[in-house]
């Protein structure tokens, strides 16, 4: 008799809770009525030692500890473990755990590390989490699907590959949608992660349960991917700093992915962290690492000291933003323009120049994105979920949508690079009305135009697949939280198009997002990533010196 996807799944779910020990099993977990976890009493199941080490200020402090010796990498790894199968148990947020063979690494760090008396490399005994599509050898890869249990990947990606070669420890991976597709971190398998700041709300996606563990604690840095907004989206939701950097800049081969062999927008890979500090370290640890050896579609960049000094900026003494306030398509919900109004406040306090950023035809780029993502007509997850006969999930993807001809995407792919040289033109064009001599430094925008939403309700992911579209560098950073009784409604508008409408009907209650994270994007141009770090934390310092 054939086993039913259900039971499949169920079954999965049942082995991934053995791996649980009982001494880290919450005996009177909170219930569906506590929606905030985030301040969740960690150390009443975990070790006074593990609570110190997870609570670290931040990353660069972890890593100077277990370099000095006053920290080893097993404590370490055995700590984040630890907060890790709690936080799983808060919000759901974790598919692969592999916590033995995690240990045996961090033991091996520190054998060398007495042996030699220094470390492997920069990220020594850093725990970091992966997003449930970056192969691990001899774990099992389902990418959320029934129909891939059993596939067990040989090789790690390069991208792990590469963190390990530089001292890192990877433990977990986390909880995406089916397919990678779209921005609620749900699937068959191993069902939905949660918001910890509001267990009612999505974690966003599609590297939702990456946001997650990370906004817990159970991770300080990790790794998402992004085709259309999949790490800025989470970040944001939960109060997080995330990067998306350009085409290649960050390893992608030997990862697993939907739509394999569409490159007419690539699917990156970047960092999601705790602290801000978690972005260079990462970019820089893997720009040294040489990526370019292992994956031939790595670009041969090393990481630019100039760059991050912002030698092509004006030395950061003075820059111009321009401000996203709306799109022209769709109009983001009050909180964020809340936060950009903040934020241009202190900016300018700061001494830099903010201006308004006149969008650019943003039908036009959804209607490239949205053609790229349903040029197979579904074809590829609906062979995949064939495999089980699970049922596809999700809203991105036009369910009567038509598979193309080559000649049909051939011209999708230039009416791509037509509108990416027509944006660059735009961006050029702002240098006679920045002060400065130079077009605007960066852009600043939202997120999203939504604050998370509700769990099984549809985003619009414009205002940050402008970034997938055009290969922009683009960073996001924390800048407040929701407030009903400050944060209202505005009244209704003359609706702009039916996504517009949407996103403004999803607001009609503004107490449901109470406390949810609003974050915002820096976006900076292509191969800024060193730049537009730099200029996230003059962003970050500026907020914070308010």
């Amino acid at each position: 008799m054939t086993m039913s996807w259900q039971t499949k799944a169920e079954e999965k779910r049942a082995k991934q809770a053995e791996l649980i020990p009982d001494s880290l099993k919450l005996k009177n977990p909170p219930g569906e009525e506590v929606l905030n976890v985030v301040d969740f009493p960690f150390d009443s199941v975990l070790s006074a030692r593990d609570m110190e080490i997870t609570n670290v200020e931040d990353i660069t402090t972890l890593l100077s500890k277990v370099a000095s010796g006053e920290w080893s990498a097993t404590e370490v790894t055995r700590a984040f473990c630890n907060r890790a199968l709690v936080a799983h148990q808060l919000v759901n947020c974790l598919t692969e755990i592999f916590v033995e063979q995690a240990m045996e690494r961090a033991a091996d760090l520190d054998a060398f590390f007495a042996e030699h008396g220094k470390t492997v490399g920069p990220l020594h005994g850093l725990p970091i989490s992966l997003k449930d599509q970056i192969d691990v050898a001899g774990q099992e890869m389902t990418m959320g699907y029934v129909g891939w249990l059993g596939n067990v990947s040989k090789n790690d990606a390069v991208v792990a590959e590469r963190l390990l070669s530089q001292g890192a420890v990877i433990y977990v991976r986390t909880n995406v949608p089916q397919a990678l597709m779209f921005g609620e971190a749900v699937n068959n398998l191993f069902g939905k992660t949660d918001n910890p700041f509001n267990r009612k709300l999505t974690c966003g996606g599609s590297s939702g349960g990456e946001g997650a563990l990370v906004a817990l604690r159970g991770s300080l840095l990790g790794v998402g991917s992004d085709v259309g907004g999949s790490i800025r989206i989470p970040s944001a939701f939960q109060g997080l700093y995330g990067l998306r950097p350009s085409y290649n800049r960050v390893p992608y081969a030997g990862t697993t992915n939907s739509l394999e062999g569409q490159e007419a927008i690539f699917s990156v890979l970047g960092p999601m962290s705790v602290t801000l500090d978690g972005l260079k370290i990462f970019m820089k640890a893997m720009a040294d690492s040489k990526p370019w050896l292992s994956d031939p579609l790595a670009l041969r960049l090393p990481w630019s000291e100039s760059e991050y000094a912002l030698a092509e900026h004006g030395g950061g003494e003075k820059l111009c933003f321009a401000m996203m306030w709306d799109d022209g398509y769709v109009k983001p919900h009050p909180p964020y323009k809340r936060a950009m109004e903040k934020t241009k406040k202190a900016l300018e306090a700061a001494g830099h120049t903010v201006v308004d950023w006149v969008p650019y035809q943003t039908e036009r780029g959804c209607k490239i994105i949205n053609d790229v993502f349903n040029a197979d007509g579904g074809e590829d997850i609906d062979t995949v979920c064939a495999l089980s006969g699970e049922p596809r999930m999700g809203w991105v993807l036009d369910p009567n949508a038509k598979p193309m001809s080559a000649f049909e995407f051939w011209a999708v792919a230039r009416a791509k690079q037509l509108y990416i040289k027509d944006h660059l033109d735009h961006w050029q064009a702002t240098a006679s009305t920045t002060g400065t001599g130079r077009p605007v430094d960066a852009i600043l925008a939202p997120a999203g135009a939504g604050a998370p939403q509700e769990h099984n309700k549809p985003q619009y992911i414009y205002y940050t697949g402008m970034g997938n579209l055009c290969d922009y560098s683009a960073s996001v950073f924390p800048v407040l939280k929701v407030d009903p009784f400050i944060d209202v409604q505005e009244p209704a508008h003359e609706f702009r198009s039916d996504p517009d409408k949407m996103v403004y009907d999803l607001y009609s209650n503004p107490e449901v997002y109470r406390g949810a994270p609003i974050g915002l994007q820096c976006i900076g141009r292509k191969n800024e990533e060193e730049a537009v770090i730099r200029m996230t934390e003059i962003i970050d310092a500026a907020l914070k010196n308010l």
